[in-house]
C-alpha cells in the first residue's frame, strides 16, 4: 500500500503498477526455471560421464565406480582364492589347476574333444593348452589321436588312469563349491550361476568395442592453476595500458 501511494504521487496509475508487478513476477519465475534447468543439465552430464567410457568428470567430482566394490575385482578375488586352495590339495597328485580343468572338461563331456573345444571350455589359450595336454599325455592321463576322417585335427580323450583321477577330484571340487555357497539354497546357487553365465556373454560387447578402438583412456586433465584462474584476472590482462604506462 505504501508503495502504491508513493507511486501515485509520481503519476503512476494502479494499472501500470499491476503490469509492473506481473512483469517482475514473470521475470523472477523465468530466472528460477532457468537455474533449475542448468542444475538438471549439470546432474545429467555428471551421470553420463560416469557411465560412458572415456568421460572426464569436472574437477572435484567423485565417480560412482569403486575398485574395492567392482564386479571384476570381487569375482577375481573369489576365483583366485578358491583356485589357490584347490591347487594346494591336487598338487599331491602332481597336477596343476589348468590340468585339473582339462580332466574335468573331458570327463564332463564324455567324448573326445579337439584342442579348440577344450580351450573354450577351460578359458585357456590354445598354445598354452597344447603344452599342458602334451605333459598330461606323457603322464598317461590322456591320449592324443588324429581321426582317420580328419588328419588335420587332434582329438584328446581320457585314459582309464585319467578318468579314475577325475572321478576322485570332481567331488572334491563340488565340496569347495558347497562351502563357498554357504547358506544359499540350491535355487539361489543355480540363479547365481545363471547370472554369471549371462555376465560372461555380455562381455562380448566390450570385446567388440575394444577391438574397434571405441574405448580409450581419457587424456590428462589441464593444470589446476589454469582451471582456477579467475575471470577478473583474465579481464585485467586484456585491459590496454594507460598513457602514463606507455610513456
Amino acid at each position: 500500500m505504501l508503495l502504491e501511494r508513493d507511486l501515485s504521487l509520481h503519476g503512476v496509475v494502479p494499472s501500470t503498477l499491476a503490469l509492473t508487478k506481473q512483469s517482475t513476477g514473470r521475470k523472477y519465475l523465468s530466472m528460477i526455471k532457468l537455474q533449475m534447468q542448468m542444475i538438471e543439465m549439470q546432474i545429467l552430464r555428471v551421470r553420463r560421464l560416469t557411465l560412458i567410457p572415456g568421460g572426464v568428470l569436472p574437477p572435484g567430482s567423485k565417480p560412482m565406480y569403486r575398485f574395492s566394490n567392482s564386479l571384476p575385482y570381487l569375482l577375481a578375488r573369489l576365483g583366485v582364492r578358491m583356485g589357490d586352495l584347490f591347487a594346494r590339495v591336487i598338487r599331491h597328485e602332481k597336477l596343476t589347476l589348468p590340468m585339473y580343468r582339462v580332466l574335468a572338461a573331458l570327463s564332463e563331456q564324455g567324448h573326445p574333444l579337439r584342442l579348440g573345444e577344450i580351450a573354450e571350455l577351460t578359458s585357456a589359450d590354445v598354445s598354452t593348452l597344447s603344452r599342458i595336454v602334451a605333459e598330461m599325455s606323457r603322464a598317461g592321463l590322456l591320449t592324443r589321436d588324429r581321426p582317420e576322417n580328419d588328419q588335420r585335427s587332434l582329438q584328446v580323450v581320457l585314459t582309464p588312469k585319467g578318468a579314475e583321477l577325475a572321478g576322485r577330484l570332481m567331488p572334491l571340487a563340488a565340496y569347495y563349491e558347497e562351502v563357498a555357497t554357504g547358506s544359499m539354497s540350491a535355487k539361489e546357487a543355480a540363479e547365481l550361476k545363471r547370472v554369471l553365465v549371462e555376465l560372461y556373454k555380455n562381455i562380448d560387447r566390450l570385446e567388440q568395442e575394444v577391438e574397434a578402438g571405441l574405448i580409450k583412456v581419457p587424456p590428462p586433465a589441464r593444470p589446476k592453476d589454469v582451471l582456477d584462474e579467475q575471470p577478473e584476472a583474465r579481464g585485467k590482462a586484456r585491459q590496454p595500458r594507460s598513457k602514463t604506462a606507455r610513456k
